[in-house]
């Protein structure tokens, strides 16, 4: 009963920063406009930005926000068990999402802020957000193991939630480093949002298996 509470604690904290971002972005690109962000005023000054860029930052951020909001749905194991078609219907927006979203994000990463050192956190991120979601998609279409799907989109959930885990790092480094050094610290968030995730997504996954109760979201 414990371990219930905590894990609906946590999905709902994971639902809440979710949504909030999905509607911080939302505004930001599709009512104020792209280049009202101040990361695109910050590569404005710096490069040009092409009209190709500004197609794939807006399919990148509108399908982010698609996988973002239904991603962590597929955690409720009340819903998996209670309507599969629905769960693998979400599913499919969500893997469209991450398709999009990680083809659109390996082209952004070319531009990231922060030089080659963002660049390749960015297009790691990216082959890896598309690389678990093709084992995840495998696991359950080719091989029908559900374990399998699961762990892989667990991962995949997890590089996901990098969005969320930029822009928690982000005011905070401004807070306690400023403006000045922005570019520095930029590129360590360029890992920070996605690597530690990735742990915690294993860490979850490990200690799931060696307990009969799992931790689900």
């Amino acid at each position: 009963m414990l371990r219930a509470i905590r894990t609906n604690k946590w999905l709902s904290i994971v639902a809440f920063l979710a949504i909030f971002l999905s509607l911080y972005l939302g505004v930001q690109y599709f009512v104020m406009g792209a280049d009202q962000s101040g990361l695109v005023q910050d590569k404005l000054g710096e490069m040009n930005l092409n009209d190709l860029w500004y197609v794939m930052v807006y399919t990148h951020v509108a399908t982010a926000i698609a996988a973002i909001c239904t991603g962590w749905l597929q955690f409720i194991s009340k819903l998996r068990s209670r309507s599969y078609r629905l769960h693998k219907a979400i599913g499919r927006i969500y893997s469209v999402g991450v398709l999009l979203g990680g083809i659109s994000g390996f082209y952004l990463s070319f531009y990231a802020t922060g030089g080659w050192v963002s660049s390749v956190g960015f297009l790691l991120l990216s082959i890896l957000w598309l690389y678990t979601l093709v084992r995840g998609i495998r696991a359950i279409a080719v091989k029908k193991d559900r374990a399998e799907h699961q762990r892989w989109m667990t991962r995949n959930y997890a590089l996901t939630f990098a969005a969320v885990t930029l822009r928690l790092y982000l005011p905070i480094c401004m807070a306690v480093f400023g403006l000045e050094h922005f570019n520095d610290y930029y590129r360590v968030i360029a890992w920070l949002c996605w690597v530690p995730n990735l742990f915690f997504a294993q860490w979850l996954l490990t200690r799931r298996k060696r307990k009969p109760i799992a931790v689900q979201f």
